[in-house]
């Protein structure tokens, strides 16, 4: 990531004439209002998620936001028939620092400083935090009865592989989940996909086309153990060199694509408690993003979105 100061000059030179535009209407959702302002903002916010994005037509970019903020509008208005926000404030603050550290920011200090240089402020920044914690929460809560964990494959999985100086595969991911209106669509779908991805980069790719909450920050999963993938996913990416991407793999909701990142070996004694736990959370969050992700469209389906 670029250093605060080496961003200044660059930011000033892509927001500073968005600034002059007059507020007008761009479109309602729900009878809710979106101006050019608001898009403007959504704007700058995705790219200080994902500096990359400065990389593409700024064409592009206004229609990613513009998805982005239908995306969120939706959302909260699901959120406001079961929750009140601003209750939230004692777990807001450990969420948003989990947010910063993703983008390798140390402190709130920092993190405010970092959102200046986009004119964006903390509080709008939590405001879009909190919304996507009460869905994940609302999400949990419809659906967590439904959620089918098998322990006894992901046992012997762990078992398989269990020896007292085991050296154990982590992966550093990204990914790209993207779903298809029809089976014929798909082969065009993924060349498209792939075309974009030599041609913009994989992160870009991800905030255009992935449907997953990771999307945002260009599909980082972060560092995950070989043992909290699934034999399919493993087979997928054990023989990709790093910088590699998989081929598209078959999910319930859809298809995944995932790049390696960096990869590592380490010599472990294996905790084989500690490691279901972590292989059981794994395929929960995994389980949860598939549900947010049919919940969303279900909900999107009964919206009303005038441009």
């Amino acid at each position: 990531m670029m250093k605060f100061y080496e961003l200044t000059l660059l930011i000033l030179i892509i927001f500073t004439p968005l600034k002059a535009i007059e507020s007008h209407i761009v479109l309602k959702v729900n009878n809710e209002i979106i101006t050019n302002i608001d898009l403007d903002t959504e704007y700058k916010y995705l790219i200080a998620l994902n500096n990359d994005l400065t990389n593409i037509d700024k064409e592009t970019l206004l229609k990613l936001a513009k998805e982005s903020i239908i995306r969120e509008k939706i959302k909260k208005n699901e959120l406001l028939k079961y929750y009140k926000f601003g209750d939230t404030e004692k777990f807001l603050k450990v969420i948003v620092e989990n947010f910063y550290k993703k983008l390798n920011i140390e402190n709130l200090n920092d993190f405010e400083e970092y959102l200046n240089q986009y004119d964006l402020k903390l509080k709008i920044v939590q405001d879009k935090i909190e919304i996507e914690m009460l869905w994940n929460k609302l999400i949990g809560v419809k659906y967590g009865q439904l959620l089918n964990i098998n322990e006894e494959i992901l046992k012997k999985q762990i078992e398989k592989k269990s020896n007292d100086n085991e050296f154990v595969k982590e992966y550093d991911l990204s990914e790209i989940i993207f779903q298809i209106n029809d089976e014929n669509d798909l082969n065009n779908k993924i060349n498209l996909i792939q075309k974009n991805i030599k041609e913009q980069g994989f992160k870009n790719t991800a905030n255009i086309y992935s449907i997953a909450d990771t999307s945002k920050f260009g599909g980082n999963l972060g560092w995950v153990d070989e043992k909290q993938l699934s034999q399919e996913i493993n087979i997928a990416i054990e023989k990709l060199e790093i910088g590699e991407v998989s081929q598209p793999i078959k999910i319930t909701n859809g298809f995944l694509i995932l790049k390696i990142q960096n990869k590592k070996q380490k010599k472990i004694k294996f905790d084989k408690k500690k490691l279901l736990e972590q292989a059981i959370l794994f395929e929960k969050n995994k389980q949860y993003n598939q549900f947010s992700i049919i919940y969303y469209n279900k909900i999107k389906l009964n919206s009303l979105i005038n441009e």
